[in-house]
């Protein structure tokens, strides 16, 4: 697994990691951390790195700008525009590097996760109602990991106290202004989880299931919040969830 760490703005970075074979799917990385802590070369993001490259896809593992601890809204929506950011420069540096740009996918852990489905549910509609000027690339596949849906039912100390804040931050209100299909996901949610609560997870399902968008889940018995592709909950019972994820994307990128 080769490691290149790419400026792709002034003030961001991302770590590229490229398997041998030429011509394979990206995977876009991007970590938790509730919107302020948490980095492009965390645990879960280099357990993430090795599984995918180790199946014959690259990955990419961005920064963001990052909240302080007051008020984890403040950097919003440029967390966001970071993405788009990143997204677009993947597409151009392909030329340069040996990955199909035009195969990427997301995969994203908790706020991650939640970036990644804004970027891939609201789409060019959502970047020109938030004044951003940005080229937006559609990707084929979201595998998330326990990620926030909709704002403006999470607790009281998680969610903005404006109101048009949780409504624009949340996928669960660019997912239903859709008139397409979107692309599918596989979202995985451990069901003692007191941060993400697993009814942020079932939003998602049900609105999915509901207009006939294609939804997978794993669903973790005994694990709360922040767990890796390949972990162990308080019991010590073990989930590996890479051959799925390996799996999922296989099916919808090749």
């Amino acid at each position: 697994m080769q490691k290149e760490e790419l400026a792709y703005s002034q003030k961001q970075k991302l770590d590229l990691y490229c398997t041998e074979k030429p011509g394979m799917p990206l995977i876009v990385c991007i970590h938790g951390g509730g919107f302020f802590s948490g980095g492009k070369d965390d645990d879960r993001c280099l357990q993430t790195a090795a599984l995918l490259t180790e199946a014959g896809f690259n990955c990419a593992s961005i920064a963001y700008s990052l909240a302080n601890g007051d008020d984890r809204f403040s950097q919003w929506p440029r967390n966001l525009f970071d993405v788009a950011d990143a997204v677009q420069f993947l597409q151009e540096y392909a030329a340069d590097s040996h990955y199909d740009a035009r195969r990427f996918a997301f995969i994203g852990f908790s706020a991650g996760c939640c970036l990644s489905n804004l970027y891939m549910q609201g789409g060019e509609a959502m970047f020109k109602q938030l004044n951003y000027e940005t080229r937006w690339f559609r990707p084929r596949a979201l595998v998330g990991f326990y990620g926030p849906y909709d704002f403006s039912i999470r607790q009281a100390e998680r969610r903005s106290e404006d109101a048009e804040i949780n409504r624009l931050h949340s996928p669960r209100y660019w997912l239903n202004k859709r008139t397409d299909q979107p692309p599918p996901a596989l979202h995985i949610q451990g069901d003692e989880d007191q941060t993400v609560l697993p009814d942020q997870h079932e939003g998602f399902r049900a609105d999915c299931e509901s207009r006939g968008y294609a939804f997978e889940e794993i669903v973790a018995r005994g694990f709360g919040h922040t767990f890796a592709p390949r972990d162990t909950n308080n019991q010590g019972e073990l989930l590996d969830t890479g051959p799925q994820i390996v799996n999922f994307l296989q099916r919808h990128l090749q």
